[in-house]
C-alpha cells in the first residue's frame, strides 16, 4: 500500500512538471516581407505560430485566417538566447523560414528545401 501511494506521488509530480512541457505554445510575430515557410510562401505581415511539443510540427496562422503547417525538428540551443525569434535566411532573393525560437523553449528547426519555384 505504501509503495502504491509513492507511485501515484511520483505519477503526479511528473505529470505537473512534464505537462507545460508538453502543451502548446504561441507566439505572434509582424514578419515585415514575404517568405517561405516549408514550401509555401506566406505574404507580410502578422502571424501567429503554434508548436504542439510532441509532434514538432509548426502551425503558421496569418490574420486572414490563412493556415500552414510545417514538420520541425530539434534545433541546437545557444545559451543565453531563449528570447522569442524567427530566423531567415536569404536565398536566391527570397527569405526562407529556418527556425523558431519560442520562450522558454527549446529552439525548433525547419527542414532545409530548395525555394519553391
Amino acid at each position: 500500500m505504501k509503495s502504491l501511494k509513492v507511485m501515484c506521488a511520483v505519477l503526479g509530480l511528473s505529470l505537473a512538471v512534464l505537462t507545460p512541457l508538453l502543451a502548446e505554445s504561441s507566439l505572434s510575430v509582424n514578419v515585415p516581407y514575404p517568405f517561405v515557410a516549408g514550401k509555401v510562401r506566406l505574404p507580410a505581415g502578422a502571424y501567429t505560430i503554434q508548436e504542439d511539443a510532441v509532434s514538432g510540427i509548426l502551425t503558421i496562422r496569418n490574420s486572414e485566417g490563412r493556415t500552414v503547417a510545417v514538420l520541425s525538428g530539434p534545433g541546437v540551443e545557444v545559451a543565453g538566447n531563449g528570447r522569442p525569434s524567427l530566423t531567415f535566411v536569404n536565398v536566391r532573393g527570397e527569405m526562407v523560414l529556418t527556425s523558431v525560437q519560442e520562450a522558454e523553449r527549446p529552439p525548433r528547426v525547419l527542414p532545409a528545401r530548395a525555394v519553391v519555384q
